[in-house]
């Protein structure tokens, strides 16, 4: 059957997957994230904005969910994380909490139906939080997904639910997490490993890489306590677009601006691993040195100005000491 042969409405959906092929084919002709996390966050403004009920906003979002995990995959990325639930959602109120539980459970047991593209890719699907705050059927919910994709072993989904990172650092230092003969500092000493690598190890996210690139959707520009310790090396891209509205070609603009900036990604994880104490004055530093010289001589060519001009001059009453503290003050500051 030809292209013209095939129903009107199916001909741009055809494009859009050979495109989607293309660019991706394109994509991969560069180094992609290893992980890659997303903060999905407009589904409410999404159904304000469009009379739906919030509901259905949400509803929305996880459909976006499952087309942005299957086109991850399809670059190669093999970890992906979503920010699901945050902790502090529970203080919103028992109307909407119950409702979001009810999604949430509903939610997590479809994911068992999404078989092709779990499968397909070997994706193995880990909730990632503290489910004893949420409720039983929630949390039957979660084990059945796990359990359904426990023997996947290709791929990652980290569903961050009931979470937040200084919850799950907290969790990972508390005392009942580490024996006493089994402490950060012992296993330096014990294994040759940092502290910093012990941390990890105790994280929920143990077994992943690092962050390489961060998402957050809606405009807002700020992790909301979301993977801070995983994420200290990744690129954070903040987009207006709201989560259901997500597009593959948002995420390829973001891939392409990690692409671009991944060298000095790398360089800096370099010497976090080197340790801050033996990092060298390298190129990193000279970045900063530049910048804060371009900065200082910035503020010195204003100052020439302001002295050099001949309405300062003739306006200007020669300062008393009091005047001067205030002007330099002045200038300190921030614009």
């Amino acid at each position: 059957m030809g292209l013209l042969d095939l129903p009107i409405l199916t001909i741009p959906q055809t494009l859009q997957s050979w495109g989607r092929r293309l660019v991706t084919s394109l994509m991969t002709t560069r180094p992609v994230p290893k992980h890659i996390a997303f903060i999905m966050d407009g589904n409410r403004r999404f159904a304000d904005r469009r009379s739906l009920k919030t509901y259905d906003g949400h509803s929305l979002g996880y459909q976006r969910l499952i087309d942005a995990l299957e086109w991850c995959l399809d670059l190669g990325i093999s970890c992906v994380s979503v920010y699901a639930f945050s902790i502090d959602n529970y203080q919103r109120s028992t109307d909407e909490v119950s409702a979001l539980m009810s999604l949430a459970e509903t939610k997590l047991l479809s994911i068992i139906s999404e078989r092709k593209v779990l499968k397909r890719h070997g994706v193995r699907v880990k909730i990632i939080g503290d489910l004893t705050l949420a409720p039983p059927s929630v949390q039957q919910a979660a084990a059945a997904a796990m359990q359904a994709t426990a023997h996947h072993d290709r791929a990652t989904l980290n569903i961050c639910f009931s979470y937040t990172s200084s919850h799950e650092m907290c969790c990972a230092l508390d005392n009942n997490t580490y024996n006493n003969d089994d402490t950060v500092g012992n296993r330096k000493n014990n294994n040759n490993r940092s502290s910093r690598d012990a941390l990890s190890d105790r994280l929920w996210t143990s077994g992943c890489p690092d962050i390489d690139l961060l998402i957050r959707t809606s405009g807002e520009r700020r992790l909301s306590d979301f993977m801070l310790w995983q994420s200290r090396n990744a690129l954070l891209v903040f987009t207006r677009v709201l989560w259901p509205e997500f597009g593959f070609l948002d995420l390829i603009s973001a891939l392409a601006e990690y692409q671009t900036h991944r060298p000095h990604l790398l360089l800096l994880q370099q010497q976090q691993q080197q340790g801050c104490l033996s990092v060298p004055m390298d190129n990193t530093t000279e970045l900063f040195n530049i910048r804060t010289t371009d900065n200082n001589n910035r503020n010195e060519k204003n100052r020439r100005g302001q002295l050099e001009s001949p309405r300062a001059v003739a306006k200007s009453p020669p300062a008393s000491p009091s005047s001067k503290s205030s002007s330099s003050l002045g200038e300190d500051e921030p614009s």
